[in-house]
């Protein structure tokens, strides 16, 4: 195995540690049967976390320029290790403030993850490594969704002992995979280091300087067309993490558990997820331009799939699940009864089409913008967390027959626009 493929291996297996979590809304409402004086909100920690996380990837840059990418990439797990600490200590007050932390370093550890993929890859290795790392990074949802459905069996409710177990072993091996990422090693050979560093440290030492760059790269074409994908993949992101989740545990008309079932949904959209970065990785890793005669899909027809398979499953949670399902317990029926399985193989299409999106979306950064990918991957990550936080703000608001059309139309526009740039990339 060559250096680079080592380190995106590397990076993914850190990456798969450190995500192994599970969803917060209905762990939260768990400790507030126990603790009416704790009213924390899982909508509302969500919203936090990516409002600063949409502000501080203006900050990203920088902050990766000074100390490089492994260390943003270091210093960001650990934030993700600290964000436990509210649901082994509830606290109102640490739950928000551990959601601010969170949302800084989510900033850092992303934007530094898509500047290392860059810089480990070329041309020719894009989608291969990119394909890679998601799937990688994705079992986590896999293995922490099979942990809570070893712990909750025969449960229906996550009693304080039960919520203590889950996320201690959680903190642990959240911990193990920032150990992990500790080993991340330079891209090039001991004696290119310094092109290494001259790759990461353009001029980001002036913070000034480089938002007027950032600012200046958003304002350009082609980025403000993939702009409306990048806000597309955070509306996705936070519906399948955050109301699809909830809408199916709230759901008590579909089974006598929802909250297992919630984790069978989640190994199923991890799968997906896992599935999709295999393909593209398989199907995309000989292809070195987007039009090429040469065997392998090329960007545009996976972002094509991607928006079909996405069309499905909308149209599918549409008939199956009730308007009121993201508000709280729901009895009501929608189109038809709601079905358990049908909700769980919508899971595994959430998770397939997001991972088409995002890996074509490394991919077209890693070519497009390879000499300034920490400023395009930081605007990618601002428009996604900008546009989750927006989307977890009207959760609570919309029913999800509006959130739905929502999602259609935003990822329709986004499509049809990802689609006019990579018709044009020359390489």
């Amino acid at each position: 195995m060559d250096r680079r493929l080592m380190n995106i291996s590397i990076l993914g297996l850190g990456f798969m540690f450190v995500f192994t979590s599970f969803l917060t809304k209905t762990v939260l409402k768990s400790i507030e049967k126990e603790d009416p004086s704790f009213t924390g909100d899982g909508y509302t920690s969500l919203c936090i976390i990516y409002g600063v996380f949409a502000l501080c990837n203006w900050l990203a840059p920088t902050i990766i320029g000074m100390i490089g990418s492994r260390k943003s990439i270091y210093l960001g797990s650990i934030c993700y290790v600290a964000f436990l600490t509210p649901f082994l200590w509830p606290s109102n007050i640490l739950l928000y403030t551990m959601s601010v932390l969170l949302g800084f370093g989510a900033s850092i550890i992303w934007t530094g993850q898509g500047t290392y993929l860059t810089m480990n890859s070329d041309l020719s290795t894009i989608s291969r490594n990119s394909g890679i790392f998601w799937a990688m990074s994705k079992i986590s949802i896999c293995i922490g969704n099979v942990f809570v459905i070893l712990v909750l069996r025969d449960k229906t409710e996550l009693n304080e002992s039960t919520r203590m177990l889950v996320f201690t072993v959680l903190a642990v091996v959240c911990g193990f995979g920032t150990l992990i990422l500790m080993i991340l090693r330079p891209s090039v050979d001991a004696e290119d280091k310094e092109n290494e560093v001259n790759f990461q440290k353009p001029n980001s030492m002036i913070p000034k300087k480089e938002l007027k760059d950032s600012m200046r790269l958003l304002m350009t074409k082609d980025m403000l067309l993939l702009s409306t994908l990048f806000l597309f993949t955070g509306l996705h992101v936070s519906f399948y993490s955050g109301v699809y989740s909830s809408c199916i545990a709230f759901t008590k008309s579909m089974s006598t558990n929802t909250n297992q079932l919630l984790g069978y949904t989640g190994i199923l959209v991890g799968v997906g997820e896992v599935t999709g970065g295999l393909l593209c990785s398989i199907l995309g890793k000989k292809s070195p331009r987007s039009d090429s005669k040469f065997s392998g899909l090329s960007r545009s027809t996976v972002i094509i799939i991607s928006f079909l398979i996405n069309i499905v499953a909308y149209g599918l949670i549409f008939v199956n699940l009730p308007n009121d399902s993201p508000f709280g317990d729901s009895y009501t029926k929608s189109f038809i009864k709601p079905n358990q399985y049908l909700a769980v193989f919508c899971g595994f299409l959430l998770g397939l089409g997001d991972s088409g999106f995002t890996t074509q979306i490394y991919n077209i950064i890693g070519v497009k913008y390879s000499d300034n990918s920490s400023s395009a991957t930081s605007l990618f990550m601002f428009m996604q967390a900008m546009s989750a936080a927006i989307s977890f703000f009207y959760s609570n608001q919309f029913g999800i027959y509006a959130q739905l059309i929502i999602l259609i139309i935003v990822m329709t526009i986004g499509t049809l626009s990802f689609l006019v740039v990579d018709k044009f990339i020359s390489i």
